[in-house]
């Protein structure tokens, strides 16, 4: 999937493998302080990234696109 920057609306920075509730994690949305920069980063890392191929687990769907990282980490974009 191609990745287009100007259409994601939110994003998420925390744990991967858990709820999104944001008590793992934290969301930012278009306008916050920390958008620009985590939207940056998501491109850059998403630029490398090969999408999970493990059956419970979705990277990319029409509303999302996820990046594992790290130990249970994630860095998720979220669109309109």
């Amino acid at each position: 999937m191609q990745f287009e920057a100007s259409k994601v609306n939110k994003i998420y920075l925390g744990r991967d493998r858990i709820c999104r509730c944001g008590c793992a994690g934290e969301y930012v949305e278009r306008g916050e302080p920390k958008f620009e920069k985590r939207l940056k980063r998501f491109a850059r890392m998403w630029s490398e990234y090969t999408p999970s191929i493990v059956p419970y687990c979705e990277d990319v769907t029409n509303d999302f696109m996820n990046i594992s990282y790290g130990k249970d980490r994630a860095l998720t974009v979220y669109f309109d």
